[in-house]
């Protein structure tokens, strides 16, 4: 649930349908969960330059953290890091691949414990 992540159209950063359906399920498990906190890992396919996609990661995450503040939870249990192109989920030049390399990742960098198993 908390470590799902959500995918990106091809050099967007705004939040799809599909990805806000996982994200709206997160703010519901931070919510009862106050002491989790997550790092949110931006993430591009290989076109662009490097430059070009580690700040396009980097939108990304922040989008992910904005989502979750408009909900009211507190961005300092946030933080980010964008990869860019360097951690690719998926091999190959074509747009399985690309599809599945434009994402955030979650990692729980606090409070795993306290996660409310009844969510």
């Amino acid at each position: 649930a908390l470590t799902a992540e959500v995918f990106f159209d091809y050099d967007m950063s705004e939040i799809r349908a599909d990805a806000e359906r996982v994200l709206r399920g997160k703010v519901d498990v931070l919510r009862a969960s106050p002491r989790v906190q997550l790092r949110i890992e931006g993430h591009a396919d290989e076109r662009g330059s490097n430059e070009y996609n580690l700040a396009l990661g980097n939108r990304r995450a922040q989008a992910v953290v904005d989502f979750f503040t408009n909900f009211g939870l507190d961005g300092d249990r946030f933080s980010i890091v964008s990869y860019g192109e360097e951690r690719p989920a998926a091999q190959g030049s074509n747009e399985s691949a690309w599809s599945q390399n434009r994402r955030a990742e979650f990692v729980i960098t606090a409070g795993q414990n306290d996660i409310n198993p009844g969510r």
